[in-house]
């Protein structure tokens, strides 16, 4: 249960839910609103609520950098995977929980630098993968029958639209949860039709996906901690 503060102004006409950076929850609202109506927006906002505390929480223990040894978390879409590092082929899986990162001569000097690059093209790998199933989805439900997909390591931007209609990803987006994976393909393929950040393009996006500023929001203040 979300423990929240009603406050209630004059001449306020709509609801907005607020999250503070000790994750103080408030609720701005008309004067005339009713309880059950401010509980069901709480309600209806709490996927949204969580998702505000852990990125404060985040902000306030922000990630060390990795060491890349047995017992080190790495996300793959929202969930962290403990690592496992054992001695065998240069391979990386995904099993029961845990990647599990196999290497040669395990204990020698470098061992990091190649587990990182191990991991770096799993994700590569399965970036491919799961963008291509997103894109391929939501081009359905908008009726997109042509593009153009790759994936590779970009600095400061998550996607890009080419004037040729090639949606070109950051391999780092699926550390995300799947509903930031969504925001970015979902934007990026209203570029097919909207080629700048136009009225119409917010609009476009908005009706394909309603909550975007939000997820906007979250990506843009997590976005820093999706990295390897």
């Amino acid at each position: 249960m979300i423990e929240y503060t009603v406050i209630r102004k004059p001449n306020r006409k709509t609801a907005s839910v607020q999250v503070s950076p000790d994750n103080q929850v408030s609720i701005i609202v008309p004067l005339d609103l009713p309880e059950e109506r401010i509980a069901g927006i709480i309600k209806r906002k709490t996927r949204w609520i969580m998702n505000k505390i852990a990125i404060n929480n985040q902000v306030k223990y922000p990630v060390r950098p990795k060491d890349f040894v047995s017992g080190e978390a790495f996300a793959y879409l929202g969930r962290n995977y403990r690592l496992k590092v054992a001695e065998g082929i240069s391979r990386v899986e995904l099993k029961n929980g845990y990647f599990l990162v196999t290497i040669p001569n395990k204990g020698k000097a470098g061992d990091a630098r190649l587990i990182r690059t191990l991991l770096t093209e799993w994700y590569m790998q399965h970036a491919r993968l799961k963008l291509a199933e997103r894109v391929k989805r939501y081009a359905g439900i908008m009726d997109i029958k042509s593009y153009g997909l790759t994936v590779k390591s970009l600095s400061s931007q998550w996607g890009s639209c080419s004037k040729d209609g090639t949606l070109q990803f950051n391999w780092r987006i699926v550390m995300a949860p799947l509903r930031l994976v969504d925001y970015v393909v979902c934007h990026e393929l209203c570029h097919l039709t909207c080629h700048d950040h136009s009225k119409e393009f917010w609009q476009l996006l908005e009706r394909y996906l309603p909550e975007w500023k939000e997820l906007k929001e979250e990506l843009r203040q997590t976005g820093a901690l999706l990295t390897i």
